[in-house]
């Protein structure tokens, strides 16, 4: 049998990897009680399967009529302030499901799919596009995680409780994370109202747990680092060479050494490739950000999908890069508006970046927000 979540964790801090930590020791008991469950009901070690003869409990939870299903475990909804360890609670969830029963997303991500699935069903025409697209999202496994679950998009939100209940009729068993509790999700959204009733759905469906306060390590972390590191002109190969290893281990560090996995974004309706993405923190290069066609609105999807964005190689923009200069700016605020952090790599001081005329008065406020962001971080981390 496989470790459970509180086997990893206590590995974890008898190796000394994690410092002891009340909140996130309540957090994994209640992920603990949940693998317990799945494993003695046989749910862990058995994929849903094709035929409905099968009378035992994963038949009855996973059999293909509706009729058949019986009500899955409740799931878990961690939640907290910004580097609490969610994320890493989560994948410690996930690291003892079998790999063949698991399906781990960030939320943004799984709500693509989910629309993507809706209009490929439209376009078929079926009946009830939703429950055709609940078939195909649990198709791959019943056993679901989501990271940072954060309802923005009114799109989102206004099939969210009808996609939902599909998807706990066919037994989805979900385990989330997020910074808000239950009430405050889609706050101050258009057309709430018909949102709330998910909230409802959500609380009947999940154990709620608050990750209790504690030390926000990665902003102990940013604390001891400079977000803004200059590789002065002209530098050798060498000088480069060391930057990069130094923002390697910082990125190692920030991740807490999650694993380097490349993900693929819908942005602006075409997709965008990230190599180096580490739970919710991507390391991208300047030109793949702002030598592009994105505009405002899609650094805001990015800034909801990543936590803190490692920006490599910022040139000195002059007047011949005005629609770069704007690109950036455009970035910074996204992820100034969602109190994200950004670490950089540039060609000179914060001051000297911009060296043109017509955004000058702009990037004024550019540059107090990236110095407002970095303080910020700090005080998170003295507090």
């Amino acid at each position: 049998m496989p470790p459970s979540p509180d086997q990893h964790y206590q590995t974890l801090l008898a190796e000394d990897k994690l410092s002891a930590d009340d909140g996130q020791h309540a957090a994994v008991q209640h992920l603990d009680a949940l693998f317990i469950t799945l494993q003695q009901s046989g749910i862990l070690l058995k994929r849903a399967p094709s035929n409905t003869n099968d009378n035992g409990l994963v038949g009855r939870l996973f059999g293909r009529k509706k009729t058949d299903y019986m009500p899955a475990p409740k799931g878990v909804y961690l939640y907290g302030g910004v580097g609490r360890g969610k994320t890493m609670l989560m994948d410690l969830f996930a690291k003892s499901i079998p790999a063949t029963n698991l399906q781990r997303f960030h939320f943004h991500d799984f709500m693509v799919a989910a629309q993507d699935a809706i209009q490929s069903a439209r376009m078929q025409g079926v009946d009830d596009p939703i429950d055709a697209a609940a078939d195909m999202l649990l198709a791959p496994g019943h056993i679901v995680c989501f990271d940072e679950m954060e309802v923005r998009d009114i799109a989102d939100a206004m099939i969210i409780k009808r996609l939902f209940d599909a998807l706990w009729a066919r037994g989805m068993i979900l385990v989330t994370t997020s910074n808000r509790l239950p009430e405050d999700l889609y706050l101050n959204g258009l057309h709430r109202d018909r949102f709330l009733p998910f909230i409802a759905s959500l609380k009947q469906r999940m154990n709620i747990h608050h990750i209790g306060e504690g030390v926000d390590w990665r902003s102990r972390v940013l604390q001891t680092v400079s977000s803004w590191h200059v590789l002065a002109a002209p530098a050798s190969p060498q000088d480069k060479g060391a930057l990069d290893m130094q923002l390697d281990s910082l990125f190692v560090r920030l991740s807490d050494d999650a694993p380097l996995l490349e993900e693929v974004i819908m942005v602006a309706g075409r997709s965008l490739t990230f190599r180096k993405v580490a739970g919710d923190l991507v390391d991208v290069h300047f030109d793949d950000m702002c030598r592009t066609t994105l505009g405002a609105r899609d650094y805001l999807v990015l800034a909801d999908r990543f936590a803190g964005m490692m920006l490599r190689d910022i040139p000195v923009l002059g007047d011949a890069e005005q629609n770069e200069a704007r690109r950036f700016m455009w970035l910074v605020d996204a992820l100034y508006d969602r109190g994200r952090f950004i670490i950089t790599s540039a060609a000179a001081p914060q001051d000297q970046i911009y060296t043109g005329g017509q955004w000058a008065f702009e990037f004024a406020r550019t540059r107090s927000r990236l110095q407002e962001m970095a303080q910020l971080r700090g005080m998170r981390a003295e507090a």
